[in-house]
C-alpha cells in the first residue's frame, strides 16, 4: 500500500527520475498493513523502470506509530520536508498523541520545541487536552506540577515520618522533588528559630540582591566545585582510604567545564541542538537522581531519633 506520506506536495517526479538511474535503496515497509512506511519515490521509481520487485526492510511496530515513523524517515534522509510539511506533521501527531512533549514532537519533526508549542496553541480545538506530557526519555510528567509540589508539602506536614518514596507516590511527582520539598520545609522551620536567637551584630552574611531568601547554607554557598572537591580531598576519611580516593577522581573527572561548554555551544548543528539538550537533560536528571539519594540518606539520618542513654549511666 502507498505510503501515508507527511509530504503535502505529493512526489517530485523530477526526484523519481533521478532515483531511477541508480540501484534502488531498500525501502521501509510496515509488516502488519504491507504500507510503506519509508520509500514512496524509490517505489515509482522502481516502477517507472519496470521491475518486478524491490528490495524491501520490514517494520513491526503498532499501525498507530507508521506515520510518526514515516515522519522521522523522511526528516532524516533522502529528500527534505518542507517547513509547512512538517508542521502539517507536528499538527497531526500532537492530536494523536496529545500526551507527547513538545520537545519530543520536535525531535520527530525536526522542529524547534517552540514552534511545536505554537503549532499546539493554534490547533488547541484539534488537539485533545491532556494532563500530562511524555518526554523523548518516555517518563510521563503531570501539567499540573505547582498543584503536586503542593500535595507533596501536605502530606509531609501530615506525615513528618514518611519516607520520600511514600511522598513521591503520593502525590505522583518524582523523588528528587519530594526531596526538594521537604529540604525546603526544614530551612522555613530553622529559619524562625535562628531569627529569634539573632544577636545585634550578626555573623551570617546578607543575602544577595535579588535573591531567594531559599539557598540551603550547606549546599549554596558560593563556592565553585573546584573548591568543593579541593574541601573533599582533605578530608582524611576520603584521602586516605581506597574508595575514597575513587570517589574524589570519579567526582573530579566530572566537574563540568562550563567555559568550555560556552565555546562548544557555536559548534552545535541547529538540526542537532534538541538532541544535544536532550542528552544534557538526560545528564542533569541522572545527578538529580544521585543527589536525591544522598538528600535522603541524610534526611534519614537526621530524622532517625537519637538513641536513649541507660538511666545511672554517667554524661
Amino acid at each position: 500500500m502507498d505510503a501515508d506520506s507527511p509530504r503535502l506536495g505529493g512526489l517530485d517526479r523530477g526526484h523519481i527520475d533521478v532515483l531511477a538511474q541508480s540501484a534502488i535503496e531498500p525501502i521501509l515497509v510496515h509488516r502488519g498493513t504491507r504500507r510503506v512506511v519509508d520509500g514512496m519515490h524509490r517505489l515509482h521509481a522502481a516502477r517507472q523502470r519496470g521491475d518486478a520487485m524491490i528490495p524491501v526492510r520490514y517494520l513491526d511496530i503498532p499501525a498507530s506509530e507508521v506515520f510518526i515513523h514515516s515522519v522521522a524517515a523522511n526528516v532524516s534522509h533522502g529528500l527534505p520536508l518542507t517547513l509547512k510539511d512538517r508542521k502539517s506533521a507536528a499538527r497531526r501527531i500532537l492530536t494523536q498523541q496529545p500526551d507527547l512533549s513538545d520537545r519530543a514532537v520536535a525531535r520527530i519533526t525536526r522542529l524547534s520545541p517552540k514552534t511545536v508549542g505554537a503549532v499546539r496553541r493554534a490547533s488547541s480545538e484539534e488537539v485533545p487536552q491532556s494532563k500530562v506530557r511524555v518526554g523523548t526519555d518516555g517518563r510521563a510528567r503531570p501539567l499540573d506540577a505547582a498543584r503536586r509540589r503542593e500535595a507533596v508539602g501536605a502530606f509531609l506536614a501530615e506525615h513528618p515520618r514518611a519516607t520520600l518514596n511514600e511522598a513521591a507516590a503520593a502525590a505522583g511527582v518524582s523523588v528528587s522533588t519530594a526531596c526538594e520539598i521537604r529540604q525546603r520545609m526544614r530551612r522555613d522551620e530553622r529559619q524562625p528559630a535562628a531569627a529569634d536567637q539573632g544577636a545585634p551584630h550578626s555573623t551570617r552574611a546578607p543575602s544577595p540582591p535579588g535573591g531567594t531568601g531559599r539557598q540551603s547554607p550547606s549546599r549554596c554557598t558560593g563556592q565553585g566545585p573546584a573548591r568543593h572537591i579541593a574541601a573533599l580531598a582533605k578530608d582524611p576519611s576520603l584521602r586516605f582510604t581506597q574508595s575514597g580516593r575513587a570517589l574524589l577522581r570519579w567526582l573530579n573527572e566530572r566537574a563540568p567545564d562550563l567555559e568550555a561548554a560556552r565555546e562548544l555551544l557555536a559548534a552545535v548543528p541547529p538540526h542537532c541542538a534538541v538532541t544535544v539538550a536532550d542528552l544534557a537533560h538526560t545528564y542533569a536528571q541522572e545527578w538529580q537522581r544521585f543527589a536525591a539519594t544522598l538528600d535522603q540518606a541524610v534526611g534519614d539520618e537526621v530524622d532517625s531519633p537519637a538513641p536513649r542513654r541507660p538511666q545511672g549511666t554517667a554524661n
